[in-house]
């Protein structure tokens, strides 16, 4: 299940992974740093790393990105 009915909407993987997909989008680049990432979602108050690991599991399970230490590349 991705959302449960009695999970916070902002703080679930699939919010999160959006707003990783978003800072893609808004830079126009392929990779970015995992550092620059928790900076990015710390606007977003989610300043906690579970939330950040499931965001990028989820997007690394879809087959979006993948990773190379320390940073995040787009695949699609």
């Amino acid at each position: 299940m991705l959302l449960s009915k009695d999970e916070n909407i902002k703080t679930s993987s699939v919010y999160v992974a959006s707003l990783i997909l978003k800072m893609f989008q808004k830079r126009k680049l392929k990779k970015l740093s995992i550092f620059e990432v928790a900076e990015e979602l710390k606007k977003y108050d989610i300043e906690h790393y579970r939330q950040v690991i499931f965001g990028l599991s989820f997007l690394y399970s879809a087959g979006v990105v993948d990773f190379k230490e320390p940073y995040i590349y787009t695949l699609k």
